[in-house]
């Protein structure tokens, strides 16, 4: 990707898009829950990238070198 502003600008919405959604889906699950929901803790959890990273589709695998190496052979 080229860092025109026009990508930069689709990728900060995308990323926006993303962000809002999980933070409202974090904030319906501690309402359910009756816990209180707060910013600086979600965004401090490792449960906030787990759910950026699912939805954005970004692996949580270390195994990259290695699927490189065998698609390679």
């Amino acid at each position: 990707m080229d860092y025109l502003p026009n990508n930069i600008e689709d990728g900060y919405e995308y990323a926006v898009t993303i962000v809002r959604k999980n933070v409202s889906d974090e904030k319906d699950r501690r309402d359910q829950k009756g816990e209180t929901y707060s910013h600086s803790s979600y965004f401090k959890s490792a449960q906030c990238r787990i759910d950026y990273n699912t939805v954005a589709g970004i692996s949580e695998n270390y195994d990259h070198i290695e699927k490189l190496i065998d698609k390679r052979i």
